[in-house]
């Protein structure tokens, strides 16, 4: 995951990096411990946010399922290694960013497990 490493060029641009997820307080802990992410990390433990923005939950097609595989064995190879599940593992995730005000600027919505935009393309919203 590349969130701890493109910090500083989110904030390089007067933007702050905002994390979601869908588990519980100690999960996200653990998540931000186990990464060393300085950045904050939410909880949305009944996914409303989540269905709010479109977010899909599950694989969703046999194309989406080849895409997860495709996507595990590139993060493996780089070196990254999934524990534990935790908080609802069908749910798929997204990057949005939103501007002072609530103006969505760029919105991302996943496909598969591991389907992240380009991190250029968020910078370029920023």
């Amino acid at each position: 995951m590349q969130v701890h490493r493109e910090h500083p060029r989110i904030r390089e641009r007067g933007a702050e990096l905002v994390l979601v997820g869908n588990g519980d307080r100690r999960f996200a802990r653990a998540f931000r411990d186990e990464l060393g992410i300085a950045a904050p990390v939410y909880v949305d433990t009944g996914r409303r946010a989540y269905r709010a923005l479109g977010m899909r939950r599950g694989v969703g097609s046999p194309l989406g399922a080849i895409a997860t595989v495709g996507h595990a064995a590139r993060a493996w190879k780089a070196g990254f290694r999934q524990t534990s599940v935790q908080g609802d593992a069908w749910q798929l995730g997204g990057v949005l960013v939103v501007r002072p005000g609530g103006e969505v600027a760029y919105r991302y919505l996943s496909q598969a497990a591991g389907d992240h935009p380009p991190v250029a393309d968020i910078l370029a919203a920023l």
